[in-house]
């Protein structure tokens, strides 16, 4: 699905990720609104989400190195991979002054997947650890 929007299916748990999340989103959606309404945006939009999503991933290497977190090298794989492809997408002989659709489909269907499959188990791992010794999650 094109245009992620912002649904409870794409909250980890985690405050600082969520948000995170949730600014790219709407990033995004802005960029995809105005391909819609007039001249395709600039191609610095697309950078600015790039860099903002950089910091995001730094923080989630930290959080999974504080926390042991075992699927660390593979998470931390996913990111560089998507970090190697954005920079082969906005290398000088690719990139251009506007934003290309196929860019941006790429972006949101990335992020789409990234946080409902790699992020939630981050979330679900973090949020086993807080949960109190020898109380059960069911009710």
């Amino acid at each position: 699905m094109f245009n992620t929007k912002w649904t409870s299916d794409l909250v980890v748990g985690i405050e600082d990720i969520d948000q995170c999340h949730k600014y790219v989103v709407e990033k995004i959606n802005e960029a995809y609104d105005r391909f819609m309404t007039g001249p395709p945006p600039e191609g610095y939009i697309f950078d600015e989400i790039l860099v903002y999503m950089a910091q995001c991933f730094d923080y989630e290497q930290m959080l999974m190195m504080d926390t042991c977190y075992p699927d660390f090298l593979a998470h931390r794989d996913e990111h560089e991979i998507f970090r190697q492809r954005m920079i082969d997408i906005r290398s000088p002989r690719n990139a251009s002054s506007s934003l290309s659709i196929d860019q941006l489909v790429i972006l949101d269907h990335w992020v789409s997947h990234h946080i409902r499959e790699c992020d939630a188990k981050l979330g679900a791992f973090v949020g086993d650890l807080s949960e109190p010794q020898g109380r059960s999650k069911i009710a």
